[in-house]
């Protein structure tokens, strides 16, 4: 099993493109530049892989000025015309891509980057964080930019201004990037999908629906992989929506253990988050036994071909990065290098389109023929005795789970 991190920002929402003058002082370019190159030395000596990272986040940097968002006053609802991606902010990215491939010419195991296209908080109410002369600023607004994804106009042209430059520029930089991520767990904010099943979050199941699917669409035209940081992996068996990495994040609070894999292999899934802090505990393990160490032996015992534990420089209460923790990296990866190679994230160069499964194992082979006669020999579809391939209704299989 690889080892990822969640880095996930030096500057939430403003690691990318111009950020509030009052906050970056004279200096243009992002804090991350006088770091990441320690850091990245620092995750290759940890047996450390994969680096997810929030690129947008809230958007703060992401439409500011006259293109920032707006509140309506007599509706309250926020508004957003979804602009260009600034050179600045594609520039910044670009470099981060050039400074991961510098670190992979170390010979060290090559480091991948997961770049998160936005957060939840983008499409969540606007907040006017900076302030001038004891005054608010307009200019610079963090969310209230749900409008570019529930709106189909808006929509094509984020896509088109911003997920299609930041693709084209991870294309020649393919061997840096793992995957795309188009949003950190959507749930939060669309109808029908949180937990308290109220219909009044920004953006509507079908609009999300929607945007999940184009962006998916747009990410494979660039040869590169889809995924979706679902906070839940019921949200996946719910709504059916996949990718060719399908991501859930894992935050159990002693009520539920991790599932085993069984997403079809061409199409694995990982576990996106889970907590360094042992507060959140794993009810699979011991209370004296909650370690990094142990959680990624119970994932990697599980089947799952890469887990990312939250998080390196996150300021949260699932957050506990440690020297310990650092320790257990570097213990699992030695133990992995003893190991014979587990299932590869890597997928067939052909698109999978979205049938996808996981869900608790039946029995341990299909019950359908093939044309040939003999016994099928894929493994079922979580409640069914037949694979994905013979199932009667080929449209996308459901999935699996939870967190907050």
């Amino acid at each position: 099993m690889r080892v990822g991190v969640n880095y996930p920002w030096v500057d939430y929402g403003w690691d990318f493109g111009v950020a509030p003058p009052s906050w970056r002082g004279h200096d243009d370019d992002p804090r991350w530049m006088s770091v990441i190159d320690e850091d990245l030395r620092r995750f290759q000596a940890l047996g450390v892989t994969v680096l997810r990272w929030f690129i947008l986040a809230d958007g703060l940097t992401y439409g500011s000025g006259t293109g920032a968002p707006w509140l309506d006053p007599l509706t309250g609802r926020w508004h957003f015309d979804a602009p260009r991606l600034s050179a600045e902010a594609l520039g910044h990215f670009e470099t981060l891509l050039l400074r991961i491939e510098a670190a992979n010419q170390s010979g060290a195991e090559p480091l991948q980057l997961l770049p998160v296209l936005i957060d939840f908080h983008f499409c969540e109410a606007g907040a006017m964080p900076v302030t001038v002369d004891d005054a608010v600023d307009p200019d610079w607004v963090k969310g209230g930019r749900a409008e570019a994804i529930a709106e189909a106009a808006n929509r094509q042209r984020f896509f088109d201004g911003v997920l299609d430059p930041l693709l084209r520029v991870s294309q020649a930089h393919a061997g840096a990037i793992i995957a795309w991520e188009l949003i950190n767990e959507p749930e939060w904010i669309t109808s029908g999908w949180h937990p308290d099943g109220q219909s009044t979050h920004p953006v509507d199941a079908a609009a999300m629906t929607s945007f999940l699917a184009e962006g998916k669409s747009r990410i494979r035209q660039f040869a590169i992989k889809p995924t979706i940081g679902f906070a839940m992996i019921d949200t996946l068996r719910r709504t059916g929506i996949t990718a060719e990495i399908n991501q859930f994040h894992h935050y159990p609070n002693g009520a539920r253990a991790l599932e085993r894999h069984v997403f079809d292999p061409r199409a694995p899934g990982i576990v996106g988050e889970f907590a360094t802090a042992a507060t959140d505990r794993w009810p699979e393990l011991p209370r004296d036994r909650q370690t990094v160490l142990d959680r990624l032996q119970v994932a990697s015992s599980c089947g799952y071909p890469l887990a990312v534990p939250w998080s390196y420089r996150g300021v949260d209460r699932h957050t506990a990065w440690t020297a310990e923790v650092e320790r257990d990296l570097m213990a699992f990866a030695g133990r992995q290098a003893r190991r014979p190679a587990a299932m590869p994230v890597d997928l067939p160069e052909a698109s999978l389109g979205d049938v996808r499964a996981v869900g608790t194992p039946s029995q341990s082979r299909c019950a359908a023929e093939t044309s040939s006669g003999t016994r099928c020999r894929r493994r079922p579809v979580a409640g069914s005795t037949r694979c994905w391939q013979h199932q009667p209704d080929h449209r996308a299989v459901r999935i699996s789970r939870r967190r907050r």
